[in-house]
């Protein structure tokens, strides 16, 4: 039986769903003998004082140093685990690891999950998935939780500029009065072995309230302004509320709650509402089902470009209806992605350049440091690019890490697999372009 080791250092979310993954997959390990590498603080968080469900778990570092693995995969964004992984002795190594100072990210998916490090505006895809990915597993788990009537209300406190203390206290106030014949707990009384599928959880999304809809439970998550699948249960049947950076307001919270309890379909509130639409095999996205906040229009793009880069699959996503805000911060990305697709013209061109002359038998030395001082130069300006406009960051800071891939051993070979990079980012850069353009003239026709 072959040996594999899964290295998952990060806080406690991210081992909640590295496990998750794990226990709902565990047919897709059946013919390996797994190590799963954790911190323990982390591990105490996700499990309190239950026991783990899979087996093979550890947070002794010196033992798995000691073990020869068939295959072992990172899937932190902690630096040190990058160090760490390249002293693993395994013949195949999937996920980021540093040796000599050079950081190692060989496959796409692991690729994407880098670009989380620099704090990416809305989590695109949900973590479950991501990780799904870099494992390999293509089976797919989404089961709609069933519409069956509310019993129970857990509530979670929600920050006060989000949702005032006197708002949530009349939200208390008007359910007790809806609802008498329905109990209702704070979210830390609620028991996760017993029946939660009639139990409905409304507050904002936490590691606890995580483990809540994992046991059954139905969550309606409350957040400022759309993240995306940030903290939001996998599996389908939740919703995500965003209130637009406004303040919440019980009257409005409870006319949602009301449509909830009965198991109806939320499409009219002055909030923004989202929910798991479907999976694919490589993923789920979601689907808005009002007015949306500005991140949307950003997301169904992010949503289409990466299935492709990814996966090469196409996914057909409903064009939303923007409205003033959301067109003109597509319009000014859009304007910023023209700009930086002209300077990437020149990146293309001194890339070029360095190959031919690379090649030549008379290759002029200047010439061939110029044009790296320019790419150079370029590079500079990408990375202010990224920093101020984060809906274009992750494509950039993706092809970032692709290009530090480059392992030709002569000056010829590096050119030539940049050169290969470069294209391939050109070609995504211009269809983003596409996407925001589309977008824009499908609006201009509505208007």
């Amino acid at each position: 039986m072959k040996k594999l080791l899964i290295i998952q250092q990060d806080e406690a979310y991210f081992l909640f769903e590295t496990l998750q993954v794990l226990e709902k997959h565990s047919s897709a390990f059946k013919d390996f003998e797994l190590t799963l590498l954790v911190e323990e603080k982390s591990l105490k968080e996700v499990y309190d004082h239950s026991s783990p469900i899979i087996t093979g778990i550890s947070w002794n570092k010196d033992l798995v140093k000691s073990t020869h693995f068939d295959v072992s995969v990172n899937l932190s964004l902690n630096e040190e685990s990058w160090d760490f992984h390249s002293e693993i002795a395994s013949k195949t190594k999937i996920g980021p690891y540093r040796t000599a100072g050079q950081i190692y990210v060989k496959d796409l998916w692991s690729s994407y999950l880098m670009t989380l490090k620099a704090k990416a505006p809305f989590l695109t895809f949900h973590l479950h998935d991501v990780y799904k990915n870099i494992l390999g597993i293509k089976s797919v788990q989404h089961k709609e939780l069933k519409k069956t009537g509310i019993r129970q209300i857990a509530l979670g406190a929600t920050a006060t500029h989000l949702f005032s203390a006197d708002e949530q206290e009349a939200l208390l106030h008007e359910l007790s009065l809806s609802y008498p014949y329905i109990p209702l707990k704070d979210l830390s009384e609620i028991d996760l072995i017993s029946d939660l599928s009639q139990t409905l959880y409304i507050g904002p999304a936490t590691l606890q309230a995580l483990k809540f809809c994992a046991a059954g439970g139905r969550g309606l998550f409350l957040s400022s302004s759309f993240q995306g699948f940030n903290l939001l249960p996998h599996g389908g049947g939740h919703l995500l509320v965003s209130s637009r950076h406004q303040k919440f307001k019980a009257a409005e919270l409870l006319k949602m709650i009301e449509k909830a309890v009965r198991s109806e379909r939320i499409i009219e509130a002055p909030y923004s509402i989202y929910q798991v639409e479907q999976e694919n095999i490589f993923g789920a996205y979601l689907k808005g089902l009002n007015t949306s906040d500005e991140n949307y229009p950003f997301y169904q793009s992010h949503v289409v470009l990466w299935n492709f880069l990814l996966n090469l699959f196409d996914v057909n996503l409903e064009i939303t209806k923007c409205n003033l805000p959301q067109l003109n911060l597509l319009k000014n990305h859009q304007e910023v992605l023209r700009k930086y697709i002209r300077l990437h013209d020149y990146a293309m061109v001194s890339i070029d350049t360095v190959y031919q002359e690379s090649r030549s038998k008379t290759a002029d030395g200047s010439k061939i440091d110029g044009h790296l001082k320019n790419l150079i130069e370029i590079d500079k300006i990408s990375d202010q690019i990224a920093q101020s406009h984060s809906f274009l960051r992750p494509f950039l800071d993706f092809y970032r890490i692709r290009r530090g891939q480059n392992q030709g051993s002569t000056l010829l070979e590096q050119a030539q697999s940049s050169f290969l990079t470069y294209s391939e980012e050109h070609q995504a850069l211009e269809a983003l372009q596409e996407l925001f353009s589309v977008t824009l003239k499908q609006n201009e026709v509505n208007i």
